[in-house]
């Protein structure tokens, strides 16, 4: 089944919302079963926060468990989809990229952006008691601000309270020892990581995004390293493996159209490649997952 592409008006009210929240058993409800349990892809940031229920939950072709007290990020255009689990109970947080901009400073919008990007921490986070009734207070003001109170007052203060909440959940991830503590090589990383995002179609090779970025080889890979505990060729290869493997979801292209959208020389080489790093050809991933 092809993945479906929710840009701007699903989960959002209306195409002029930048923030919106859900409880977690009512979405479940009110949409449609078999899009949700498919792969899509959404066009802005989401926090899932489990309040009760065990369950899991799928981003980029992983599955994430989660209990209570268990927070999942899904980053805007990431791939992910539902497990239904009719006890599992919580918040759905959806906001745009405009609406942290138009109140965290620069470091802080970066550092909300940072929290997001699965590459230097991990989507699930998992609170303990304390932090989590911490976490709840702060999602159910935000909850009671829009759909009890929604006065003039309310839009800054749930900016305040989002506020808070990502700075809680920041703190959270950087507590528990997690890679969103590391200062060093990020800058560089983000750079290296939005032109593999831009660039992965025309160059596989760890030298041309070296040069492009001005680094040595040997640079890069300390970098990538680093961050991801991955050599850069590794890392460039399971980056194209996701873009593959959305492109044979989310479209109805050939393997040899995809081949040549994705700068293969030809289709052979895209089977080769396929199968070198996924075990299954392309046709095969497709058929498997349109199950």
């Amino acid at each position: 089944m092809p993945i479906n592409i929710l840009k701007n008006n699903f989960p959002f009210n209306s195409q002029e919302s930048d923030f919106q929240i859900f409880r977690f058993e009512d979405f479940l409800k009110s949409e449609s079963t078999d899009f949700i349990t498919t792969n899509h892809v959404i066009g802005f940031y989401t926090l899932f926060f489990i309040s009760e229920g065990v369950g899991k939950h799928s981003i980029d072709f992983t599955d994430y468990n989660y209990e209570k007290g268990t927070i999942l990020s899904v980053r805007k255009n990431q791939i992910h989809k539902f497990y239904l689990n009719s006890n599992t109970k919580g918040f759905i947080l959806c906001f745009k990229e405009e609406f942290l901009n138009s109140y965290l400073n620069e470091n802080e919008v970066a550092n909300a952006i940072q929290m997001f990007n699965e590459l230097l921490v991990s989507p699930k986070t998992q609170t303990r008691e304390r932090e989590f009734h911490g976490v709840f207070q702060l999602v159910t003001g935000i909850e009671n601000e829009i759909l009890h109170i929604n006065d003039k007052y309310s839009l800054k203060l749930i900016r305040s309270l989002i506020h808070i909440l990502i700075t809680l959940i920041y703190r959270i991830k950087s507590e528990g020892h997690n890679k969103v503590q590391l200062s060093k090589y990020i800058k560089e990383f983000i750079r290296f990581q939005n032109l593999l995002e831009q660039d992965y179609c025309k160059t596989k090779k760890v030298f041309d995004y070296a040069s492009k970025l001005g680094f040595s080889t040997k640079k890069l890979n300390t970098i990538v390293k680093f961050i991801t505990n991955k050599p850069a060729k590794e890392f460039i290869d399971q980056t194209v493996m996701v873009k593959l493997k959305s492109l044979l979801l989310h479209s109805s292209l050939s393997v040899k159209e995809i081949a040549f959208k994705t700068g293969f020389n030809d289709s052979t080489n895209l089977y080769k490649y396929f199968k070198k790093h996924n075990n299954t050809t392309p046709e095969e991933f497709r058929k498997l997952n349109k199950d």
